[in-house]
């Protein structure tokens, strides 16, 4: 079945459910589980070069404001995966969401995608565009839509 599972993940709570339900269907069909975030080009302009302080025992260090959210999110994968017991390997591109996606998942050997939905109805796609319709749309492996609750 699958052995090579993507996700991907923006830190919000959708993606975030995907993320529990994709470690669940990792640990169940005993597959590789790979976690892609993908920073729109323009966040990255903005925010990569917004230094921060970051208060340590050993002394004050600056950081970009990207990092520091990047640092955030990925102790909290960590976190959830490890509530879990399971293990993942945390990828990172500046790009298009879809086509990060779809690009990795050719280049890595992935056989499942599973991605969080916004819920967002038909003029909300409309307007802003929907990564998870891209890339049912573009995929050429199954994709796994993970609905609200």
């Amino acid at each position: 079945m699958y052995k090579r599972i993507l996700i991907g993940v923006d830190g919000s709570p959708e993606s975030m459910k995907a993320l529990r339900d994709a470690l669940g269907l990792s640990k169940l069909l005993n597959a590789t589980l790979d976690l892609l975030f993908v920073i729109p080009p323009r966040i990255y302009a903005q925010c990569a070069e917004q230094d921060v302080v970051v208060h340590k025992s050993d002394g004050n260090a600056h950081i970009s404001m990207l990092q520091m959210e990047e640092n955030e999110l990925f102790d909290a994968i960590h976190a959830i995966a490890a509530e879990e017991g399971h293990e993942v390997a945390i990828h990172t591109r500046v790009g298009d969401a879809v086509e990060g996606l779809i690009e990795f998942s050719a280049s890595h050997g992935s056989d499942l995608i599973v991605v969080g939905s916004s819920g967002k109805g038909m003029a909300g796609r409309l307007i802003l565009g929907s990564v998870s319709t891209g890339i049912v749309h573009q995929s050429r492996v199954p994709v796994l839509v993970i609905k609200p609750e």
